[in-house]
């Protein structure tokens, strides 16, 4: 009887069973997407504040600092105008100004819209620890980036507008345009591109988050992008049915319609002003459908 109490009073070894968890990837599909946008316009000062930190960090330990923002495409444009005008020999002093304001507002404008695009496309992996620990509409990443590179873009136009009034100052015979009504549709094509090239970061961010190679591959593509868009050269040098390469390019109605009003002073021509307004609107819808039906699966992925 002994023996058997205190076998009673041993305690009894506990045996764990591990709880495992498994994460799956969903099905893509939408969420409901009014409390989407509800809660996306709530949490959009997270974007601000974002795309104002990193806006500080990117150029922390450069001695020159944000003047790269102006000083990198200035110097590119001073080397493909080299290339593309006095090389080949071109001796008209007006016409070669007039090629490197094209130039020089082309790399500003494209560099805004490539800058949306790669800075976007890499928003997801580069914010993992946020996305795993927070819950919160994954847009704001890319919305970040987007705010970024517009705030960088605002500083090169003034640096533009200088050029070409010291440019009109020493060869007047420049056919450029520095003030004109034609700039009041300046904001249109801004918002256009802008919303063209941030549905283009949500379908290149998606994409990143499943092959971790796209962000590398995007650099050689938005070079490739670069010359076969309106920058290198100009949109009249197209005729007849060529003129299709313009609107077949997402970006090619913004940079045609920029070099038609900061160039000439007119205002876009009505293909334009569709053409961006239609490539806005397609890479909105693509790319958030695209996004936002699969961000729920980025935390398995990164």
């Amino acid at each position: 009887m002994a023996e058997e109490k205190n076998e009673a009073q041993a305690p009894r070894a506990v045996t764990y069973a591990p709880r495992i968890q498994v994460f799956e990837p969903h099905r893509a599909s939408l969420p409901p997407i009014r409390g989407y946008m509800r809660e996306f316009w709530r949490r959009k000062r997270f974007s601000l504040e974002l795309a104002r930190f990193a806006d500080k960090a990117e150029y922390l330990d450069s001695n020159l600092g944000k003047v790269w923002l102006v000083l990198n495409p200035l110097l590119l444009a001073f080397v493909y105008f080299l290339l593309v005008t006095v090389l080949r020999g071109g001796s008209d002093k007006a016409h070669g100004f007039t090629t490197l304001a094209h130039i020089l507002i082309g790399l500003f404008t494209f560099y805004f819209a490539q800058n949306v695009i790669s800075d976007g496309a890499q928003s997801i992996t580069q914010g993992g620890r946020l996305i795993l620990n927070q819950a919160f509409p994954r847009t704001l990443l890319p919305l970040s980036s987007a705010i970024r590179s517009f705030w960088q873009y605002l500083p090169t136009i003034p640096v533009y507008i200088a050029v070409v009034i010291l440019g009109k100052i020493f060869i007047p015979k420049a056919d450029v345009h520095i003030f004109s009504w034609a700039l009041l549709w300046i904001p249109y094509v801004t918002a256009c591109l802008a919303l063209t090239a941030f549905g283009m970061a949500l379908i290149f961010a998606t994409m990143n988050v499943y092959f971790r190679d796209t962000s590398k591959l995007l650099s050689y593509t938005t070079r490739i992008w670069l010359y076969g868009s309106p920058v290198l050269w100009l949109p009249e040098m197209l005729h007849g049915w060529h003129r299709v390469i313009l609107y077949v390019n997402p970006l090619g109605p913004a940079l045609a319609a920029t070099s038609e009003i900061w160039i000439r002073g007119h205002a876009p021509t009505l293909a334009q002003l569709i053409g961006l307004l239609v490539w806005a609107l397609i890479a909105m819808v693509f790319g958030g459908y695209f996004f936002i039906s699969r961000e729920r699966d980025f935390a398995v992925r990164i």
